[in-house]
């Protein structure tokens, strides 16, 4: 296009003449080429995202590989072998208790929302239950004096009825005035009627609440009960001479390790295997850990209101578990 088409279209334009055809395809197309260019730096913009996310995951792989390929060469040395089985089983020890304290987690949440939502539910029925008592005293006491109202109407209209002869003509005007504004009184009172009975229709046909969660106090709780579980498992494997080898193959490397000879090793191997059959078939002592969780309960402190896990310093008790991390503690606890 040249520089005059340009500017005779913009003189069309301003004289509010009518684009061709012609002047009309090609805005399109700058738009659509405007478009486009758009797209294409997007695409190109999210292509160097992909080759950069794909070249710190072939550096992660990388390392997986060389730590593979040294993890081989170790094992592959016979005077290590039983060295890295101990090892290896005291870190399923460690995923075994991990294991319960999430599954005991879970459950204890799903429990904590139950209760939640019973009482959500139970606590809208009683307030609408009250209301519903309210509208129905207010709806008697309309029935009440819309019926008076009625009665009082028809004896009026009766008497009206009975009067006869021009002498009763001026009590005939005056009680038809009252019968006026009474009728006035009576629609008042049967029109009150109607809307208390759809106001207590509508408050029957309310929807309960939708529930959001878990509240702070909720999930408090639930986090003081899987801490004192946390607690248990730690004395259930220290009373096995298990608990400080397993939290120390989950921060030392098997090269750091050591557990004496074959025998030794094997003999860790099967207190390990125990341990873990213990672990996955242990019934949960309910008193016991009910009376942990009441002893956390009063020492829990917070940092502020909507905190839902309890300081390290205010728990001395278990303080230790917080502070190691035993089975992945923080993992199973609820924000």
């Amino acid at each position: 296009m040249s520089i005059g088409d340009a500017l005779r279209r913009m003189a069309d334009r301003l004289a509010g003449r009518r684009p061709s055809e012609e002047d009309e395809r090609l805005i399109a197309l700058f738009r659509n080429r405007a478009e486009l260019k758009k797209e294409l730096h997007a695409i190109d913009d999210e292509r160097h995202r992909l080759l950069d996310r794909l070249k710190l995951q072939e550096g992660a792989t990388m390392r997986v590989e060389e730590q593979l390929t040294a993890l081989e060469q170790y094992l592959g040395r016979p005077e290590e072998g039983y060295k890295s089985l101990a090892y290896f089983q005291l870190r399923a020890v460690w995923r075994a208790a991990a294991h319960r304290l999430e599954q005991f987690s879970s459950e204890l949440a799903r429990q904590q929302k139950d209760r939640e939502r019973k009482q959500q539910l139970a606590e809208f029925g009683r307030v609408r239950d009250a209301r519903v008592a309210e509208m129905d005293r207010e709806l008697a006491e309309a029935n009440v004096l819309a019926d008076q109202l009625q009665a009082e109407q028809r004896l009026g209209e009766q008497r009206l009825a009975g009067l006869r002869g021009f002498w009763n003509y001026f009590r005939r005007r005056s009680m038809q005035e009252s019968i006026d504004a009474r009728r006035h009184r009576v629609d008042a009172a049967l029109t009150q009627v109607a809307e208390l009975t759809e106001r207590r229709r509508g408050i029957e046909s309310e929807p309960p609440p939708l529930y959001e969660g878990l509240g702070v106090e909720g999930r408090r709780a639930v986090n003081l009960a899987v801490i004192a579980y946390a607690e248990f498992l730690h004395e259930r494997l220290a009373a096995a001479d298990l608990a400080e080898l397993v939290r120390q193959s989950t921060v030392r490397r098997v090269y750091d390790t050591s557990y004496g000879g074959r025998d030794e090793c094997l003999s860790l191997m099967q207190r390990a295997g125990r341990a873990i059959a213990d672990i996955e078939r242990m019934r949960d002592d309910l008193a016991d850990l009910k009376a942990r969780t009441d002893r956390l309960r009063r020492d829990a402190s917070y940092r502020n209101d909507t905190d839902t896990i309890p300081t390290q310093e205010s728990l001395q008790s278990s303080a230790r578990v917080l502070l190691e991390e035993s089975w992945d503690v923080y993992r199973a606890l609820l924000r």
